[in-house]
């Protein structure tokens, strides 16, 4: 068995063990490798520790358990291998920035900036993605106020973004742009409400504040901000697996906090369409000091 073999047969191993009093060892040693030995291609592959991994599938698994039944807390947090409620408490909260209380209240979660919780456990195409279509460490930048115009869905869902943006693009002459942005458009996704639903906003550069907007558009301004720009390669479909690097391994270890600020994609003359193996976009996350 090759390597990369070996590592998807161990996610699929752990990903049915996961309620097992599972260890890294018993890991390797289902698909034939020594602890030491294992633990240095599955770092090196999957770009995370085993015991991390098991850690990071469990509380998946325990976040989809939150927000789609009523079990107790304490219960979940013992289903999944926790020693006590305040250690699941902890990992929850470093993986999700939120506690398990509070995920459960936000009953929007699903469409959220933490949509990462529901993805699929790791995969040959996943891996594939991580290592060719993900930029594992973002360039940190500050950008000052982007001035926006745009059509806004709530929501993020699949089908209802495709229709807004067949909508808007030719639409696009209507729009005084500014000089230079021609071929850059944007998705913004903001947290508009107490149970932090969400909307998306297909837009794209203004030149000013006083330019008129066409009929049925809306003015949108981000203020000021540094942010996280990683580069997403490939197709929209794996897009989710982008979010869940960066919410799931790159944000807990960089020591960096994700403000309240929205996130949102830049497309320029590099993306090629939603299927395209071949496109690149850039995702700007916002964030504020390390901690």
């Amino acid at each position: 068995m090759n390597p990369k073999e070996s590592v998807i047969q161990a996610a699929a191993y752990i990903e049915d063990h996961l309620l097992d009093e599972l260890s890294p060892t018993e890991a390797a040693e289902a698909v034939g490798y020594s602890p030491y030995h294992f633990h240095r291609i599955f770092q090196s592959l999957a770009r995370c520790s085993v015991s991390e991994y098991i850690r990071k599938r469990r509380l998946t698994h325990a976040a989809c358990e939150l927000f789609h039944t009523k079990g107790r807390i304490i219960e979940i947090a013992m289903k999944y291998r926790f020693e006590s409620q305040e250690a699941f408490t902890r990992a929850f909260r470093r993986m999700f920035a939120v506690t398990p209380g509070q995920f459960r209240r936000q009953r929007d979660m699903k469409d959220t900036l933490y949509r990462a919780m529901e993805k699929r456990p790791l995969d040959e195409a996943g891996l594939r993605h991580l290592h060719e279509g993900i930029s594992l460490e973002p360039s940190l930048v500050r950008l000052d106020n982007l001035h926006l115009v745009g059509i806004s869905i709530p929501g993020v869902n699949g089908d209802e973004v495709a229709r807004l943006w067949r909508s808007f693009r030719p639409r696009l002459p209507e729009i005084k742009r500014k000089t230079g942005t021609e071929e850059v458009t944007y998705a913004v996704i903001r947290l508009t409400g107490e149970q932090w639903e969400v909307s998306y906003t297909a837009c794209v550069e203004a030149a000013g504040e006083e330019d008129p907007i066409p009929a049925g558009m809306a003015a949108l301004t981000l203020p000021a901000a540094a942010y996280a720009v990683f580069s997403h390669k490939g197709t929209l479909a794996r897009l989710p697996d982008t979010f869940q690097y960066i919410y799931e391994s790159w944000l807990p270890k960089s020591g960096y906090v994700r403000t309240d600020a929205p996130e949102f994609a830049r497309y320029d003359r590099r993306y090629l369409g939603p299927v395209h193996e071949d496109s690149l976009l850039e995702l700007y996350i916002p964030i504020g000091p390390p901690t």
